[in-house]
């Protein structure tokens, strides 16, 4: 899949996103680094691997290894493998996510993500795509040629052949899978960690005139050094400056007039307020698609961190679910019905303490996003990935010391693993959920935050 491929200014369109501006979005993706990748050295890259130029790349599948199956597509395990080129021959695992055939609404799916893919793929946090494959060219032994999003377009458009996504392989999964099955690892620099990773990727998103607009912990995966990437793009919402970059690729591709499946392309309990307005109630440039990402994040930060469960977790009424949703009653039914509940500690209690494994250094200044982003890309997220994350017989084992401190009477409130909540933590998830999104804090207004809150919260 070509990487993000054209460049604009920072203009509003009329749909609420930015006009394209690639030199912020290239500082992220250029230099984010895997570990782990079979068949390759550490020092290997999957960018490395995939864009040696004038280097084909064939896809290994074998379908009836099935990773998971929805309502729309399938997504089976394979393996991308390098034809010719100066460097050495290898392979590494992927995974090959194909439309449901003869199922008009998955093909449409599959192309607005391979779209939304095509400009945002392989930014900070964003699950990488390395282009298309026509399962009717595979050969006997399973191995077809991987395509560019700029080769295949039309004919996957077009309804020819049955086309497919190849993926990057997140072997952890889904974020809340993990999350249910490690609780006690669901602690303060994990909440860092995780919340910084993500708002480099929505000031990726906004960069390239791309909305996700179906964020949650479900459409979060991990991969193996536990760095967390933002997945499934078919709710993805495009600026006209995205949408003119997408068709100077593929003419034949307008995700814009494909119809509307449901009501509602989200998922409610995690979405915006105003995006649940009814359109002919709206007013031109009332609503800002990256400012409802913003929602759906404080919404899926809070449900992964602090209270474990799906928003609404009480209500049965799917009615009464909506009609909260909509009136963006978040943070006041939590606050009444989880928060409220959750275990308080004795006024003398002070934050706890855990061994320093291994030194952190840290910035005294709060970065531009800019520079906060190409310095945690290039320096493979050292900052915030100070923590080695284990599966459920391999706990997270820290590198950073929480503060020894007195807790305010505002901290009694924990993170899953029983950390004290600081408040002004719980204040920053309270704004991103507002009612009102011109209080949200914007991505990167969201990582200068989490800048300074590091200071209260770990030791130098």
């Amino acid at each position: 899949m070509n990487r993000l491929a054209a460049a604009g200014g920072e203009q509003q369109g009329p749909a609420g996103l930015a006009q394209l501006d690639i030199e912020r979005c290239m500082a992220v993706s250029s230099g984010r680094s895997r570990a782990g990748l079979a068949s390759l050295s550490s020092s290997d890259t999957l960018m490395s691997f995939c864009e040696e130029e004038g280097v084909a790349m064939e896809l290994r599948v074998d379908r009836s290894k099935v990773v998971g199956k929805g309502q729309y597509s399938t997504v089976c395990f394979a393996t991308l493998e390098r034809v010719g080129g100066k460097k050495r021959a290898g392979s590494v695992p992927c995974v090959l996510k194909i439309p449901h055939a003869g199922n008009l609404d998955a093909r449409e799916l599959g192309l607005i993500e391979a779209a939304a893919l095509a400009q945002v793929g392989g930014a900070a946090a964003v699950v990488e795509c390395f282009g298309l494959v026509n399962l009717r060219d595979a050969d006997s032994h399973g191995v077809c040629p991987v395509r560019s999003w700029a080769e295949a377009g039309a004919q996957a458009v077009g309804g020819s052949g049955e086309w497919a996504l190849v993926l990057e392989y997140c072997e952890r999964g889904p974020c809340w899978e993990w999350m249910t099955a490690n609780k006690a690892a669901m602690d303060a620099e994990l909440f860092f960690l995780w919340a910084r990773q993500l708002a480099l990727a929505l000031i990726a998103l906004q960069s390239a005139g791309v909305a996700h607009s179906d964020i949650k912990g479900h459409n979060m995966l991990l991969d193996r050094s536990g760095d967390i990437r933002l997945a499934d793009f078919t709710a993805a919402q495009f600026s006209p400056q995205a949408l003119a970059a997408i068709k100077e690729t593929c003419a034949e591709l307008d995700p814009a007039s494909y119809p509307a499946y449901t009501d509602f392309s989200g998922t409610i309990p995690y979405s915006a307020p105003e995006m649940l307005t009814p359109a002919a109630s709206k007013a031109p440039g009332a609503t800002d698609p990256h400012k409802a990402d913003i929602y759906s994040l404080g919404v899926s930060l809070y449900t992964l961190f602090v209270s474990g469960q799906e928003p609404y977790a009480t209500v049965k009424s799917s009615v009464e679910q909506m009609l909260l949703a909509a009136k963006g009653a978040f943070w006041e039914w939590e606050e009444r019905h989880c928060l409220a509940s959750l275990p308080h500690r004795l006024p003398c209690s002070t934050a706890p303490t855990t061994p320093l494994d291994g030194p952190t250094r840290r910035s005294t200044q709060p970065p531009s996003p800019v520079t906060a982003a190409a310095t945690l890309a290039h320096a493979g997220l050292s900052r915030s990935l100070s923590l080695t994350l284990g599966g459920p017989s391999r706990p997270l084992r820290r590198r950073r010391t929480l503060k020894s401190r007195t807790a305010a009477p505002r901290e009694f409130r924990t993170f899953l693993s029983g950390d004290p909540l600081p408040p002004n933590v719980e204040a920053l998830l309270q704004s991103m959920v507002s009612p009102d999104p011109r209080l949200r804090p914007d991505a990167a207004e969201i990582l200068r935050m989490l800048d300074s809150m590091e200071a209260d919260v770990f030791e130098a």
